[in-house]
């Protein structure tokens, strides 16, 4: 019994002296939690703009899917795929912003690259650099 406890307290303490990069079952030391990481995200996605020009965020369900994901996956493929498919998807999510009453005061859609500090965009609301890739008008 006491060399099973003493067993056990060696596996529980040996992630400790490990080099901390050394991530491996089944003892982890999570370095993804240890290490500091970047803050800055860039990516594609959809605005609505009003006929006032404030923006709205569009939920993932307009551009296709009520995945946050797979929107992120469409959004790629069509901003650095063939321009006709950037094109498409502009059109189908202007398509169901116009049939969604949520959504009534929303004129145009804005396929855009925007580049944000997380912390910033989250906790101060602070919107960092936006580049238009389309502009589809709303049609209803």
């Amino acid at each position: 019994m006491k060399l099973a406890t003493l067993v056990l307290l060696v596996l529980v303490a040996w992630p400790l002296v490990r080099d901390p990069h050394d991530d491996a079952f089944p003892l982890s030391t999570y370095p993804m939690f240890g290490e500091p990481r970047p803050t800055r995200l860039t990516m594609d996605y959809a605005l609505g703009e009003t006929a006032r020009g404030e923006r709205r965020t569009l939920s993932p369900r307009l551009v296709g899917t009520g995945e946050v994901l797979q929107a992120y996956a469409l959004f790629e493929r069509a901003v650095h795929g063939p321009r006709d498919g950037l094109q498409r998807l502009c059109g189908e999510i202007a398509a169901r912003v116009a049939n969604d009453p949520a959504y009534r005061d929303v004129v145009s859609v804005r396929i855009v690259t925007g580049s944000h500090d997380a912390v910033d965009y989250l906790v101060r609301h602070h919107i960092g650099v936006e580049r238009e890739r389309l502009h589809c008008v709303v049609l209803r």
